[in-house]
């Protein structure tokens, strides 16, 4: 029975966990994003953007979706497009994360390349939630971390809107 409850304890540690650290890094993941973003609308690279190049940007970004060049986004066209760019961004990012797993560089993760990552991931999310680093992660740590998880997912909401 112990042994039981000991595992249970240690799966909602460890979901809590990984569902923190994924809030964390979400505000940093939309910043990049939009640096991303605005990078791609500099279309003269001057570290500027201009309306026009916002215009132009949109105007490249729709003739991409209007495949047949009628002038017009059909919905299977607009359906399309934006399933491309899902499995493109998808795919960038599994490349980034093998990559990251793949420490050696050969092309496949090792089971030791496996659990050095996982066990990596694991400290660094654990630290986030043992704000007093006594290496145990209290009651009162997993609230506050809950607290600043949904603190995060409301954040930029209009009042109106919560």
């Amino acid at each position: 029975m112990k042994k039981i409850t000991i595992a249970a304890l240690l799966t909602v540690t460890a979901g809590t966990l990984a569902f923190s650290a994924t809030a964390d890094h979400h505000g940093e993941k939309m910043a990049r994003h939009g640096e991303m973003m605005l990078e791609k609308v500099d279309l003269n690279g001057d570290g500027n953007i201009t309306k026009d190049e916002i215009t132009a940007s949109h105007a490249e970004r729709f003739a991409s979706a209007d495949t047949n060049g009628d002038g017009a986004v059909s919905s299977e066209e607009f359906t399309a497009h934006h399933e491309a760019k899902r499995a493109e961004r998808r795919a960038r990012r599994q490349e980034r994360m093998f990559s990251r797993i793949d420490t050696n560089g050969d092309g496949a993760i090792s089971g030791e390349e496996h659990a050095a990552h996982a066990a990596e991931r694991m400290e660094r999310r654990f630290e986030k939630v043992d704000t007093d680093g006594d290496g145990v992660i209290t009651a009162t740590e997993r609230e506050a971390a809950k607290a600043t998880r949904m603190q995060r997912r409301h954040h930029g909401r209009r009042a109106d809107q919560q």
